[in-house]
């Protein structure tokens, strides 16, 4: 009470306590604010030997690739911007466009091409097949929204027949065809394979909440894919509970049946959960060895869409701003949760996968050096050892029939 009555008589000295309180704050944080700092750029910055490894493994581009002209010139790249703006603005829910040179009818006799595969403007006759890109459409790696900038009717608005995302661009001219999951709709002469790609391990996380069944439905499994095995039987609800019980050795509450199901539908050689059994590997393995590979990652969509529009011919304008988000709803946090010992396991079990999104970077037309080790930085702090190693523990899985399958054979 002394100290207070003081304070209040004293007009002089009445703000000296409380100034010397922030002051004191203030100095707290910044120390506080410092020692994080520090600690988040040790997390993203590399150290010395890891950098020298990433700058050891990253691709360099060649003198030939370097001098590459653009596959069209900027004035061709223009009109044809200023055509699909008038076919995306009059487009409105009506009949789409399937392209006369679809590959599809010639792969599957009398099936009929899926509507997601068709886009909602025409193809321009000097895109010849020579001179198209293919979208290889991995599933949980951010495809949708990329499909829907391109033209394809992927639920890109109010219902699946509308798709007011388009992006008036070279690459949605030129992308004139796409593979998702079983259907491929894909010419082997293509100039380019267009991968949306994302972080393995989150790629993994998020097709397995995806694939998760609604209980309260009145068909609540997929028809095609054995996912009741995963989630009900074996009673793997979140991807966490999977990797600590399924995937971690000993006796930990899972049946062995159980465990080498888990395994199997991460490896993707068991089609349990669909956007597993579709992964990086079927997609690499589905198109022609010696494509030439465009990607944009998740991470980085506007650098990399503008990479690959530059070098088609185009102007670098698209913005974080015109980027449309699809297949997104709230997560309830234990449906996010990973363990360290989780991730330790899971990244151990996806380690194939993770060599063959790293040699899709590595192949990638559009992608640098700096871009390449930037992946790899991001790519260490969720899998460490995977990022920095070549080989895995298991064999890559032998996928032939199931590409063989998905792809069909050419009948002309």
């Amino acid at each position: 009470m002394t100290r207070i009555a003081r304070r209040s008589t004293d007009k002089e000295h009445r703000a000296v306590p409380w100034f010397g309180m922030w002051i004191g704050m203030a100095l707290a944080l910044s120390v506080i604010y410092c020692w994080s700092a520090g600690r988040l750029l040790s997390a993203y910055s590399p150290s010395p030997a890891l950098r020298a490894y990433l700058e050891s493994d990253a691709p360099v581009e060649s003198e030939e690739a370097a001098a590459k002209p653009p596959m069209f010139d900027s004035s061709f790249a223009e009109y044809l911007k200023k055509g699909l703006s008038y076919y995306i603005e009059a487009y409105d829910g009506g009949k789409p466009y399937q392209y006369k040179d679809s590959s599809y009818p010639h792969r599957r006799a009398n099936a009929t091409l899926p509507l997601w595969f068709k886009k909602v403007f025409p193809l321009n006759k000097h895109i010849t097949p020579d001179k198209q890109t293919c979208f290889a459409h991995v599933g949980k790696a951010g495809g949708s929204s990329i499909g829907c900038m391109l033209g394809f009717l992927l639920h890109c608005g109010d219902d699946e027949k509308t798709n007011f995302q388009s992006v008036p661009s070279l690459l949605a001219a030129t992308t004139a065809h796409s593979f998702h999951r079983g259907v491929y709709d894909c010419s082997d002469e293509a100039a380019n394979y267009l991968f949306v790609i994302r972080n393995p391990l989150a790629r993994a996380l998020s097709a397995f909440n995806y694939a998760k069944p609604d209980l309260s439905e009145k068909h609540p499994f997929s028809k095609k894919y054995k996912d009741k095995e995963i989630y009900v039987d074996c009673d793997f609800w979140t991807l966490n509970d999977l990797a600590e019980r399924g995937l971690v050795k000993g006796n930990n509450g899972a049946s062995d049946e159980c465990k080498d199901r888990a395994k199997k539908a991460l490896l993707g050689t068991e089609n349990n959960l669909v956007h597993w059994f579709y992964n990086y590997q079927f997609y690499y393995e589905s198109m022609p060895p010696d494509a030439n590979i465009v990607v944009i990652r998740n991470e980085h969509i506007v650098d990399d869409w503008n990479a690959v529009e530059t070098l088609l011919g185009g102007a670098a304008d698209l913005t974080k701003e015109s980027l449309p988000v699809n297949n997104q709803y709230e997560k309830k946090p234990e449906e996010v949760y990973l363990s360290d010992a989780a991730k330790v396991v899971l990244c151990e079990t996806l380690c194939n996968e993770i060599q063959v999104y790293k040699t899709i970077l590595k192949r990638a037309q559009n992608i640098n050096k700096e871009q390449y080790i930037q992946s790899m930085q991001e790519l260490v702090t969720s899998c460490p050892k995977e990022a920095m190693e070549e080989s895995c523990a298991d064999d890559m899985p032998d996928i032939s029939l199931k590409v063989e399958k998905a792809k069909g054979e050419l009948i002309y």
